[in-house]
C-alpha cells in the first residue's frame, strides 16, 4: 500500500470536504507537499470562526487584579494562554469590536488592543471624559471630582476613587471600524453615573459629549450610530459632521432596573434584545461574601423588531439561523449554517451587569446560551465559569479574531 502522499487527488479532496474547522483544513494541507498541491488555496475567512471568549486564567475576587488571560475557543472547547502587554499592569476590558478589545488599566489609561498582533492604539484617558471636573492624584481614595446627574436634583458634584471610576463608570466602548484599516475610526463610550454617551476620533485628546441619558447599548449600523436606553427607546446619531445630529427612531418599550437592552445587526436587519436578570436573595450573606458570591443570574431574553413607520416595537419569537453574541462586546450575529453542530435561534451571553458591579458585587459568572425555541438556558459547552460560585474578574468578553 502506498503512503499518504500517493493518495489519488479526488480522495484527498473528498477528505478535505469533510472537514468543518478552518484549522483542520490548514492541517490537512500540511500533511505533505502532494496534498498541498492537490488542494485549492484557502484564505482566512472570518465567517468560519466562532468568537472566542477572552477570560482571566485564574478565578479573581479582587477588583482590577486581572493580569493573565486566555482565549476560550467554543469550536475546540479549549482555553489558549495569552500574554498581553505588561504582566504587572492590571487589565479591564470594556469593549470588543472588529477584532480589537478596549482596555482600561489601573491608571485609567484607555487603549484599543489587537490581542493577536499586539498592535495598540491609545484613546484619551478616563480623566478626559466630560463628567470629570478635576483629578487629584495626590488624594488617594477621592482622586476624581465627578459631575453626576439624577432625575430629581439634576447635576451635582461628588468625589470618587480612581478604582471605582475605572470599574463602574465606563460601561462599554465600541469602535466604528478597525483602527488598523481605517484612519477615520470613531470610538463611542457609555460612561458616568448616568450612563451618558461620549465619543472620540483618532488623534483626539479628549472625549466629546454626545448625549445625556441612561443608555444600555450602542452599535454602528449602516454607518450610523444607534443607541438604546433603559426604556427601550432607540435613537440614531450622525457623528460624522462637525456637530452630531440626533434622530429618534423607536419609542420606549418598558422600564425594569433588573433588565437591559441590546441592539444587534442580524440577518433580518436591526433587532433589539431584552434581557431579564433575577436578583437572588442576599439574606445571610455577609458584606465580604457578597463580593465573591454570584447574587444574580440571567433568566430570559425577548427579541423585538422595529416598525419605523409607526415608531413601535413588535416581538418576534425566532431569529432563524442566527446566533447572537451579547455582553460587553459590540453585539453581533452569526449564522449557524457556517458552524455544523451549532444550533441557530440562540443567544450567547456574558456577564455585563454594571448595576450589580457598581454595588460591589464582582460577578462574572453569568455566562451561557439561551434557546429562544424553548426558553432554556445551558452552560457554554466545555467552558467552566467558576468553582464554588466564586466571582470571575474581570468578566469574560466575546472577541471576534481579526488577524490584521
Amino acid at each position: 500500500m502506498g503512503g499518504w502522499s500517493e493518495l489519488p487527488v479526488d480522495v484527498v479532496r473528498n477528505i478535505e470536504e469533510k472537514l468543518d474547522l478552518y484549522r483542520d483544513k490548514v492541517k490537512c494541507r500540511c500533511v505533505c507537499s502532494s496534498w498541498q498541491l492537490a488542494l485549492p488555496k484557502i484564505y482566512h475567512q472570518k465567517q468560519n470562526l466562532l468568537p472566542w471568549l477572552l477570560v482571566p486564567l485564574k478565578t479573581k475576587t479582587e477588583i482590577g487584579s486581572g493580569t493573565s488571560f486566555g482565549f476560550f475557543d467554543p469550536l475546540e472547547k479549549k482555553v489558549h494562554c495569552l500574554e498581553l502587554s505588561d504582566p504587572h499592569k492590571a487589565m479591564l476590558f470594556r469593549g470588543s469590536s472588529h477584532g480589537w478589545v478596549v482596555n482600561i488599566d489601573k491608571n485609567n489609561s484607555i487603549c484599543a488592543i489587537n490581542p493577536l498582533t499586539g498592535a495598540q492604539v491609545n484613546l484619551p484617558p478616563r480623566t478626559k471624559f466630560p463628567d470629570v471636573v478635576n483629578y487629584r492624584a495626590d488624594k488617594p481614595g477621592s482622586e476624581y471630582g465627578i459631575r453626576g446627574y439624577d432625575d430629581i436634583s439634576g447635576f451635582y458634584f461628588f468625589t470618587e476613587s480612581k478604582d471605582l471610576v475605572r470599574n463602574a463608570f465606563i460601561e462599554k466602548v465600541i469602535l466604528s471600524s478597525s483602527p488598523h484599516s481605517d484612519e477615520d475610526f470613531v470610538a463611542v463610550a457609555i460612561y458616568g453615573n448616568y450612563a451618558g454617551l461620549a465619543y472620540c476620533k483618532r488623534g483626539d485628546k479628549k472625549w466629546s459629549f454626545l448625549d445625556l441619558g441612561y443608555w444600555c447599548d450602542v452599535i454602528f449600523h449602516q454607518q450610523q450610530l444607534y443607541a438604546v436606553d433603559c426604556e427601550g427607546s432607540v435613537v440614531v446619531f450622525d457623528i460624522h459632521g462637525s456637530l452630531p445630529k440626533k434622530t429618534p427612531l423607536v419609542s420606549k418599550l418598558s422600564q425594569d432596573l433588573d433588565s437591559r437592552f441590546y441592539l444587534v445587526e442580524s440577518s433580518g436587519g436591526l433587532i433589539m434584545v431584552h434581557r431579564t436578570v433575577d436578583i437572588l436573595s442576599r439574606i445571610g450573606i455577609s458584606e465580604l461574601d457578597s463580593r465573591s458570591i454570584c447574587t444574580y443570574k440571567t433568566c430570559g431574553f425577548r427579541v423585538f423588531k422595529p416598525d419605523t413607520s409607526r415608531g413601535e416595537w413588535y416581538e418576534i419569537h425566532s431569529i432563524g439561523d442566527d446566533m447572537l453574541f451579547l455582553g460587553w462586546n459590540s453585539s453581533f450575529a452569526l449564522s449557524c449554517k457556517n458552524f455544523p453542530g451549532h444550533a441557530g435561534n440562540c443567544i450567547y451571553f456574558t456577564d455585563n451587569n454594571m448595576l450589580q458591579h457598581h454595588q460591589g458585587i464582582v460577578g462574572g459568572c453569568d455566562v451561557g446560551i439561551f434557546n429562544l425555541s424553548d426558553g432554556s438556558i445551558q452552560h457554554l459547552p466545555g467552558y467552566k465559569t467558576c468553582d464554588s460560585e466564586l466571582s470571575i474578574w474581570p468578566p469574560p468578553i466575546w472577541f471576534m479574531p481579526n488577524f490584521i
